[in-house]
């Protein structure tokens, strides 16, 4: 059936265009709606119904000859004579023709609509890395193993990387009203960006690069690269192992086999057991059990309340609030203990300080101060590769002259002897070459010397049975209890080690020495 109103707000602005009698009835055509619809009304001229002409009523006489006649044809005449071409509702001409045939009463009806514009997409910000809200991205190695640790859950943002850009808005689609006049689109609105933090935009501010290194995050319109990563529980499977370009901020536990890894620092407030814990910065954890095999990597200063088999590198200070057991501790700063070390071995360059040092049952204990670790792990690595060229090397020497015997007796053996000659004299000479470098580079290093060099050990309560201390050239391993506190520094001039009243670490071990030795020369020279 026709769309019919009354009362309608298609009706709202209505203009009539055309006023047309058509035997006792009247055709009304208006547009409404700014000129978007086109409204059809008919109606019964007054006296039409007394001399027979029309009626519109279903109470008239029910013979067709009194009904109003409308074709199709003649409306769509009209339509045109109003130029209401290309907008007609071919369907609601029908049915408006049909209704006036049955007699329907009849109020005004749609019978061309416009075609109204429609608004440009909107600008858009195209993302073009990771945020972490994207999911797992596991990938194969080249042998197709899957890491199922590296989830690869967000992109690791460089500095200067490309981060999005701004996309523009579209142009609408033009409309018409229903006399075909063309009304022009909007196009639609431009995108900002409201807020940006660690980002920079060019190329007319339409794309994104980092200005830092880190994570972005995109939420609300902002766009931030943020070096803070924080991880408000456990570090499980869900997040994996952790390799960030920034600060790591763990609120729970780190699991065992697990690797957490980052640029400026690291802040652990759990327990962190057997995994790799390393940063460019400082390292903050509350307690770690490495089992052995659990390490910390820190370019910074390292603080903990206990370590328990934890293999340490740390180029700043070492500072454990309550326990050290059975780690190996290096450290080109000071190892400041508030409670016990005992069991393994600690070696620092500015002094180690602790309330007890090793345990009533006689735990092996190594304590080395004053010693740069880098040094004195290269000397001893490549005193050890040394030994071992020259071993390697009699036993290949050893087996040329084999060799040669055999080519001697057996002139039936000779021509494989000789290949197999042929390989030994390649090692040789190959250990002669790598055995002349070692000893070149043995010959060519020194230890460096640092002015906080510190070969001072303080012991606040007491050294126990079982220690070995190490000062310099001088090595002694306690027989018996020492109770502190006690400052113990290398005796330069007889040899052994000092037992002295405990001053700061801050103090160095060679002033002190320094001083003792004036006046002990001072005290001679009286004699």
């Amino acid at each position: 059936m026709a769309e019919h109103h009354t009362d309608n707000p298609a009706t709202i602005g209505e203009r009539v265009l055309l006023r047309e009698d058509l035997g006792g009835c009247r055709l009304t055509l208006s547009l409404a709606q700014e000129d978007m619809v086109c409204l059809a009304t008919i109606e019964a001229l007054p006296g039409a119904a007394d001399n027979g002409t029309a009626s519109l009523s279903s109470s008239a006489d029910p013979g067709r000859s009194s009904r109003p006649h409308l074709s199709v044809p003649d409306l769509l005449w009209q339509l045109a004579t109003i130029n209401i071409l290309s907008t007609i509702d071919y369907a609601a001409v029908y049915d408006f023709c049909g209704d006036i045939e049955l007699g329907t009463t009849l109020g005004p009806a749609i019978v061309a609509r416009g075609i109204p514009p429609v608004k440009g997409e909107n600008g858009w910000f195209e993302l073009m890395v990771k945020t972490g809200s994207e999911g797992i991205s596991l990938v194969a190695d080249e042998k197709g193993a899957v890491d199922h640790k590296k989830l690869n859950l967000f992109s690791e943002i460089e500095v200067g990387q490309k981060l999005g850009m701004i996309h523009p808005p579209g142009h609408g689609i033009p409309g018409m009203n229903v006399q075909g006049v063309p009304i022009p689109a909007a196009a639609g609105d431009p995108y900002s960006l409201k807020n940006i933090e660690g980002v920079i935009l060019k190329y007319g501010d339409r794309v994104a690069f980092a200005e830092k290194a880190g994570k972005v995050v995109f939420e609300k319109d902002s766009l931030a690269v943020v070096d803070h990563w924080m991880i408000g529980g456990d570090l499980d499977l869900s997040i994996g192992n952790i390799q960030f370009d920034g600060f790591v901020e763990i609120k729970g536990d780190v699991p065992d086999d697990f690797r957490v890894v980052s640029t400026k620092g690291i802040k652990i407030h759990g327990h962190v057991g057997a995994s790799l814990i390393e940063s460019d910065a400082s390292i903050d954890l509350a307690s770690m059990a490495g089992k052995g095999v659990g390490t910390i990597i820190c370019r910074g200063d390292l603080k903990a309340k206990f370590l328990n088999q934890v293999n340490v590198i740390s180029y700043g200070n070492v500072l454990v609030a309550n326990e050290v057991r059975n780690c190996l501790i290096k450290s080109t700063g000071t190892a400041l203990i508030g409670g016990v070390l005992l069991g393994g071995k600690c070696v620092t360059l500015e002094g180690i300080e602790a309330k007890v040092i090793g345990s009533e049952s006689g735990v092996p204990t190594t304590v080395i101060a004053g010693i740069y670790f880098p040094d004195s792990d290269r000397f001893d690595y490549l005193l050890k590769r040394q030994q071992h060229v020259a071993d390697h090397l009699a036993r290949v020497t050893d087996a040329i002259n084999k060799t040669r015997s055999s080519i001697a007796r057996n002139v039936a053996y000779a021509k494989l002897a000789e290949k197999r000659l042929d390989i030994l004299n390649d090692q040789f000479d190959s250990l002669v070459a790598e055995k002349e470098h070692l000893s070149a580079e043995i010959s060519a290093s020194h230890y460096q010397e640092f002015a906080c060099r510190n070969a001072k050990i303080n012991v606040h309560s007491k050294v126990m049975e079982g220690v070995s201390l190490i000062l310099g050239r001088s090595h002694e391993k306690i027989q018996m209890v020492r109770k502190g506190p006690v400052s113990i520094i290398e005796n330069s001039r007889d040899g052994g080690l000092r037992f002295l009243s405990l001053t700061p670490l801050k103090v160095l071990a060679s002033a002190i020495e320094e001083k003792l030795v004036d006046d002990l020369d001072m005290f001679s020279g009286q004699e």
